[in-house]
């Protein structure tokens, strides 16, 4: 008999948003939005970009293919082994040990936190096969709060309302155009076109300008999108999400390793530098 699609669903409405936060946002992840929830994590590098002091430290951008292997990985690892995981706490090792440089501020990570817990549920209320309970938006909200306290993060909201308050209010003073955010804006929107076929590299830009958000646009410089290509990305979008509520539950978790046909984590598993207020 085919597995309803709702069967994930109701049972993470059985799960309460702060004791099983960690189980929620694993099952939202890799098993109900993996396309859409990977998708949005990839937009919130031009959330960093439009903040001038932090896209003075993300440096030379030749690493950042690499860095963002590395960044997937780790991610995807806290989320489906658990912090307190043998391999969760070798990725908050090494988050710490490259934050402990002090090249990144303890403010740039909790704006990092904010933009990828609510850059996420954005996603998923204007692209989601069905809408986010309100559990569902405290669990993400309470994932990235305690993310932060174990990273040496404190003070970030662990309330979805108040974290999207706080990223409207870093949006509204840190906001501001500057060469650094142009230019690695720039260079990150050419490694995407090279690495995408060739008869639709010339939509990168318009694509993505159409998927940001005004205010991170004029940040880092890139003009809107012609309209009918932003009729064409959000009709597209809408398609998917009609298709993508008729298909049963994956039988199987979507994740960064998964995906790479990678082996599960382990405790030996190195995780490398992981700098959440850095592109990865």
């Amino acid at each position: 008999m085919p597995v309803p699609r709702n069967t994930l669903t109701a049972r993470i409405q059985r799960l309460d948003p702060e004791s099983d936060h960690a189980e929620i946002v694993r099952l939202l992840f890799f098993h109900e939005f993996p396309w859409d929830l990977r998708t949005a994590g990839k937009l919130v590098i031009w959330h960093l970009y439009a903040v001038p002091g932090t896209a003075a430290r993300i440096g030379p951008t030749d690493a950042l293919a690499g860095r963002s292997h590395t960044t997937s990985l780790a991610f995807g690892d806290l989320v489906a082994e658990g912090f307190d995981s043998p391999s969760g706490r070798t990725v908050l090792r090494g988050i710490n040990r490259g934050h402990r440089s002090g090249r990144v501020s303890t403010e740039d990570n909790r704006y990092a936190l904010a933009a990828l817990a609510v850059t996420a549920v954005r996603w998923l209320d204007r692209y989601g096969w069905r809408p986010l309970a309100p559990a569902e938006r405290t669990a993400i909200a309470v994932f990235h709060a305690e993310l932060g306290r174990r990273m040496g993060v404190p003070d970030l909201p662990r309330t979805y309302p108040a974290q999207a308050e706080y990223l409207a209010a870093c949006e509204r003073t840190r906001f501001a155009p500057s060469e650094a955010g142009r230019v690695a804006s720039e260079r990150t929107l050419a490694m995407v076109r090279a690495h995408a076929p060739w008869p639709i590299r010339p939509l990168v830009v318009p694509v993505f300008a159409t998927l940001l958000s005004p205010g991170v646009r004029a940040a880092v410089g890139l003009p809107d999108a012609p309209a009918p290509v932003r009729w064409a990305v959000r009709s597209a979008l809408a398609a998917r999400r009609r298709v993508v509520r008729l298909l049963p539950p994956r039988p199987r978790p979507t994740t960064p390793r998964t995906r790479r046909n990678l082996p599960p984590a382990t405790a030996e598993a190195d995780a490398g530098r992981v700098d959440l207020a850095r592109p990865g």
